[in-house]
């Protein structure tokens, strides 16, 4: 298989497991170096007991499919963290060509199914108000430093920065997690509003959504919760950012909210299994 992104840097934020470790290993397929963060380094994080996967694991399964995979852990909560990280990179490398914004702190309490997961579609005043901070805490603003700090290394590279988002953003259909729906929808405009500061320099941002992708905690999720038809493997995401972090034209798209299936059709991505998913873009839409 070809390595197209070999040589290119990459930074995948939240990549012990789910989405994160799905995008690092399709970059790493195509060649690349990724660092991959997040709290678990080793083993099971005891805040996540029902959740496998490690920063080891995923980097060591980066170097197997052709690329280099680099473990740090970060916790994306502490700025401070968060710059050793990214001073990591600029001290080993000088620049970075991809920044994958997917640390994700609003789904712990899903994945744990306490208060958080239990009333994640009850109305907004009987949940706990620490599923706020939790979305944009651990989630927006968390993307919002991890960008600040990283963009002079990706200016450096005129490189891709991906803000990892969701349909929830696109309306609010009654029963969503309002939180959820509001940081979806800041991590859009964020991206939009890098843009613009960085589109001078060369530089692309993007906000992308997958569809239903078969994470460790959705794979949890009780019988017939989900309808897995028309759904993503993790490494599809990856595989998606890879071909659009290869297209010499991608700053065209920059500051616009894309959809990876409809990304896929135009790369002829495919998904581990050989499957495309489709797009559900219809299904949010008003």
């Amino acid at each position: 298989m070809s390595k197209p992104l070999t040589g290119t840097i990459a930074l995948v934020t939240g990549a012990s497991r789910g989405v994160g470790r799905g995008v690092a290993l399709g970059l790493g397929e195509a060649g690349a170096t990724v660092y991959v963060t997040g709290r678990t380094l080793s083993g099971r994080n005891p805040d996540l007991p029902r959740l496998a996967g490690s920063l080891e694991e995923t980097a060591e399964e980066v170097t197997r499919l052709g690329g280099r995979g680099v473990a740090v852990r970060c916790d994306h909560r502490d700025d401070e963290q968060t710059r050793v990280a990214v001073e990591r990179v600029r001290a080993e490398h000088g620049r970075l060509d991809v920044l994958v914004n997917n640390v994700w702190g609003g789904y712990e309490g899903l994945h744990a199914w306490d208060e958080r997961g239990r009333t994640w579609g009850a109305p907004f005043w009987t949940q706990p108000l620490s599923l706020w901070d939790e979305m944009f805490g651990a989630g927006v603003r968390a993307h919002y430093v991890t960008s600040s700090l990283c963009a002079p290394l990706l200016i450096e590279a005129r490189g891709l920065l991906v803000n990892i988002s969701f349909f929830a953003a696109l309306r609010h259909r009654g029963t969503e997690n309002i939180p959820y729906f509001l940081a979806k929808g800041a991590d859009d405009r964020m991206a939009l509003a890098m843009a613009n500061h960085l589109r001078p320099h060369g530089v692309t941002a993007v906000s992308l959504y997958p569809g239903l992708v078969r994470t460790e905690g959705v794979l949890l999720a009780p019988e017939g919760a989900f309808e897995f038809s028309n759904s993503e493997s993790p490494q599809f995401l990856g595989r998606v950012i890879a071909a659009f972090a290869g297209d010499a034209g991608r700053l065209e798209r920059s500051g616009q909210v894309l959809v990876a299936a409809e990304l896929a059709e135009h790369y002829g991505v495919t998904d581990v299994d050989g499957a495309r998913p489709r797009s559900i873009r219809a299904e949010y839409l008003p």
